[in-house]
């Protein structure tokens, strides 16, 4: 299982006034969203991270659908460039490293709450990347 981070966008870059978080991937997010994703999905997706990455507070965006879910939290998106996907991007959040962490990515199937299965493994993802099992984040580099 790999368990590296990569480095999305980094707080202060990006147009004026630039990002104020940095974002994280777990590579396991990125191999999950590209289980279904096409390229242009993941790319619309990713500059819907970056709308996040911009805003004061990312869990409750000014513009986005973003829902707590325990202590992590899911950006909501259907229709649009995703055509009849109904996708979630599970994040937390890093205060330490001012840092939106994505933990995973589904393409959700079902109405209503999202599958306890899938809150189990954002929950062990989350706890993973807490206890430096993704390595350090690569931020200073």
């Amino acid at each position: 299982m790999d368990k590296r981070l990569k480095v999305g966008v980094r707080a202060g870059a990006g147009p004026a006034p630039g990002y104020a978080w940095n974002v994280l991937v777990a590579d396991l997010a990125y191999q999950d969203a590209m289980q279904f994703l096409e390229e242009h999905h993941y790319a619309h997706l990713a500059e819907q991270v970056r709308e996040l990455a911009r805003e004061n507070d990312p869990t409750h965006s000014q513009f986005l659908d973003v829902r707590a879910i325990e202590d992590f939290y899911e950006l909501r998106e259907k229709h649009g460039p995703l055509g009849n996907m109904n996708v979630r991007v599970f994040f937390c959040l890093d205060k330490d490293q001012r840092a939106i962490v994505i933990l995973g990515t589904i393409k959700k199937q079902n109405d209503g709450a999202t599958h306890v299965a899938d809150k189990i493994r954002m929950r062990r993802r989350m706890r993973m990347y807490f206890s430096g099992g993704y390595g350090k984040a690569p931020l200073g580099e």
